[in-house]
């Protein structure tokens, strides 16, 4: 589904007069691509599609409309994609474990002279998911390195290639190397407090299999390996298939794994970038980040038992978290039909944490269900995989007459649910209760 309408862009093609009275067009000159691949050991290669390919791989690229033409020499290249087809043990919760896909593409012009540069507006990328009947093998969330203006997934039974159309976005950068763009592990980069370079022609773009589950099992670790680390391929991510056309886009320099928080179920991202911009007449302003959420109407439900209206600064705040504490920058809540995008501005650097939070608002006395504090909580869904039980907070003023719940206190309580986040182990997922008059 787009959720966002793309602004179009035309190239005019010439007619040049041949033996007198006839005219015929010229051919339109090839405008290359050059696929230049990270050196990582998980990382088995970006590749434009062949008629034998089944792997994911590349179907076009086009940038401001013109459709590029892979070459086999950078030399012969006016762009260049780098990054990679990672891959890693991923599942959803009620599949089994399976190798997923995770591309990842950087696109700019190879001509990057400062007096010069090639400009670069719209890139829109045609990726071809790999062609496996697992469900897992998808295309259904993306993040952005600029400003992602729609998104069509891709799934097996319902679509092949994913579509991805996105503007650049003036990004400064203050790091080197690999520590651009989607980093796993961000806080292993060194960062400068100055921007070193900025860019409006650069366009990073992670693919996934579906936004992360809001049902966070204990840390599991594939059944081949014999120890849990989250940046190794032991790791298992868990999705949920419900995010289908999930994305978050920013400005920020450089963007982590879409996450989420496994006792608060708080949807999340980390990012990073210098804390000043480049100088402009010897000033470095501060700078600013932009970050934006779209969560699909049943992934908002699964997750925070909330529809796309319920939604706001209340009852799912974002917050900035960093080392010199938690803000709350603006941010403004747009509902739609399908889901909610939430767009904030004004993020502080230089290695925040994004979270959208549920909090679940109730007046004072008010009953509720056992359910709805499961819904609010992100767990509803475990009760097929065994029975919750939700720890009565006493001296917070919190009550249970008979199979409904109640709050005496106008305050925030902490709610303590222990839940089946698999049919052989529990998680606990706290739930915060604002109490009012």
């Amino acid at each position: 589904m787009k959720r966002i309408v793309m602004s179009a862009f035309g190239v005019a093609l010439m007619g040049w007069p041949v033996s007198g009275a006839v005219n015929a067009a010229v051919a339109e000159p090839v405008v290359g691509v050059y696929v230049a691949n990270t050196p990582l050991a998980n990382n088995t290669g970006l590749g434009f599609c062949e008629p034998e390919t089944v792997k994911g791989c590349i179907s076009s690229v086009s940038v401001d409309g013109v459709r590029l033409t892979p070459v086999l020499s950078p030399n012969e290249a006016s762009y260049q994609i780098g990054g990679g087809l990672y891959s890693g043990p991923c599942k959803f919760v009620d599949t089994t474990v399976t190798q997923c896909e995770y591309p990842y593409m950087v696109i700019f012009p190879r001509s990057m002279s400062a007096s010069t540069p090639l400009p670069m507006t719209n890139v829109e990328v045609n990726f071809r998911r790999s062609l496996k009947n697992h469900r897992t093998s998808a295309v259904n969330a993306v993040i952005v390195n600029g400003s992602l203006q729609s998104f069509v997934p891709a799934a097996p039974g319902v679509r092949d290639i994913a579509t991805i159309s996105a503007n650049s976005s003036e990004i400064h950068t203050a790091s080197n190397g690999l520590c651009v763009g989607w980093v796993l592990a961000i806080d292993t980069c060194t960062i400068g407090d100055v921007a070193q370079s900025s860019a409006s022609n650069r366009v990073s773009m992670l693919l996934l299999p579906a936004m992360r589950s809001s049902v966070v099992p204990p840390d599991a670790a594939d059944a081949t390996c014999k120890r849990i680390n989250p940046t190794s391929d032991c790791f298992v991510y868990i999705f949920d298939a419900k995010s289908r056309g999930g994305w978050v886009d920013t400005d920020a320099s450089i963007f982590g794994l879409t996450s989420t928080d496994r006792f608060t179920g708080a949807a999340q991202l980390k990012i990073a970038g210098p804390h000043f911009k480049t100088a402009v007449n010897g000033v470095n302003d501060l700078n600013l980040a932009n970050f934006r959420m779209y969560l699909p109407s049943p992934y908002l439900m699964n997750s925070f038992g909330l529809t796309p209206d319920q939604a706001n600064a209340v009852t799912l705040p974002v917050k900035r978290t960093a080392r010199d504490g938690s803000t709350v920058p603006v941010t403004e809540y747009i509902p739609s039909a399908d889901g909610l995008l939430v767009s904030t501005t004004g993020i502080g650097f230089s290695i925040p944490t994004m979270t959208v939070q549920r909090v679940l608002v109730v007046k004072r006395n008010q009953t509720l269900s056992a359910n709805s504090l499961l819904k609010a909580a992100g767990v509803f869904q475990t009760r097929s995989l065994g029975p919750a039980k939700i720890t009565v907070n006493a001296p917070h003023g919190m009550r249970l007459n008979g199979q409904r719940y109640s709050f005496t206190r106008t305050r925030n309580v902490r709610v303590t649910i222990q839940y089946q986040s698999s049919k052989k182990s529990k998680s606990v997922r706290y739930l915060t209760v604002k109490v009012v008059k």
